[in-house]
């Protein structure tokens, strides 16, 4: 079964509450000569199997420390491991050597370019989060627009500039409105998926017939977030019978299961909250986020970021080459010297 149909399940607590359960900071430093190191760190309260925390295959390079006896409000992890993997690289494009093909976790596409200036050396970084394209059976794009959701969802006000707080307020209070329609709809299309796949093939194409009509009644009565049994219950009254009732009841097990299965996949990816940081040498002339730790520029990055479009960390850079300031000094008086000779 495709991710792509159940992260609908899973991404309104997420987006509406931003309670994560695995905390990792990624720390990229970037020396002149593209080299450099990075870190990632987690918390957690496992005692075994911390490897297995990582998206990376730690024989390739990486090394594994922790730190006992861990207590952090905001993890709310008690008797709690630090546990940092650490990485040489000497180029950007070698951290993407070892990923485990078996573990979800959003990784980025990185890149690095340098392009020398004579007086200074520029080193423009790039880091992509592809856009998660497919978003279940019901498309986002008939309740929210492009520039709806890089606002809702990215924080991009390019097409917002000029409005006040009540007026960005309105527009995102509307535009939060359609994203629980979307949904409900959703969800709805989930359940009654499931309800499908149980019932009687014969009697498969009217329940499809019904479908579009049964969820204007639901949604009228204010029914969010429709399970299997609600669905089974409208059906029922719809169908003024018991059939569906009798259906769930002797199948509410693997019922349940096979609508929660679709959830199992997509949770894993959705529990991660990622800061990622980066040093680049010289001064930062140019970058997409105003956030800084320590002088490190800093970005968080949540799956449903990933809902809109790609999510794209930017910064450039701009390092002063004192030898060609020398050199065109050195240059300079020779000239006059030379000048004033003649």
């Amino acid at each position: 079964m495709k991710t792509s149909k159940i992260i609908i399940l899973s991404t309104l607590s997420i987006v509406l509450t931003s309670c994560f359960s695995v905390d990792y900071r990624i720390v990229t430093h970037i020396d002149r000569n593209g080299s450099g190191w990075r870190e990632i760190q987690t918390t957690t309260s496992k005692t075994d199997s911390l490897p297995e925390l990582f998206p990376y295959d730690l024989s390739f390079g990486w090394e594994i420390s922790q730190t006992d006896t861990v207590v952090k409000e905001r993890f709310a992890h008690k008797n709690s491991k630090t546990v940092r993997i650490s990485k040489k690289f000497n180029s950007i494009n070698d951290l993407s050597t070892g990923l485990r093909n078996d573990k979800i976790f959003p990784v980025a596409k990185e890149s690095l370019k340098k392009r020398f200036r004579w007086f200074y050396t520029y080193y423009d970084f790039t880091a992509i989060y592809s856009e998660v394209t497919e978003k279940g059976r019901v498309p986002l794009e008939e309740y929210l627009n492009k520039s709806e959701r890089k606002f809702y969802f990215q924080g991009d006000m390019s097409a917002y500039k000029g409005m006040n707080g009540i007026e960005l307020k309105e527009e995102l209070d509307d535009i939060e409105t359609r994203f629980l329609k979307w949904y409900n709809r959703s969800m709805y299309e989930e359940s009654f998926d499931v309800i499908l796949h149980y019932s009687e093939s014969d009697f498969r194409p009217k329940l499809s017939a019904v479908k579009d009509s049964l969820y204007s009644i639901l949604e009228k009565q204010n029914i969010e977030q429709p399970r299997v049994r609600d669905v089974c219950t409208a059906l029922d009254k719809y169908f003024s019978t018991d059939l569906f009732a009798r259906l769930f009841n002797e199948n509410e097990h693997e019922m349940n299961n096979r609508f929660e299965e679709r959830l199992k996949i997509i949770e894993s990816l959705l529990e991660y909250s990622i800061q990622y940081e980066l040093t680049l040498p010289g001064k930062v002339v140019a970058s997409n986020t105003d956030l800084q730790n320590g002088g490190a520029l800093k970005w968080n990055v949540n799956l449903f970021r990933f809902l809109a479009d790609d999510y794209i960390l930017s910064a450039e850079s701009r390092k002063i080459n004192l030898w060609a300031f020398a050199v065109t000094l050195l240059l300079i008086v020779f000239s006059v010297f030379c000048f004033i000779r003649k």
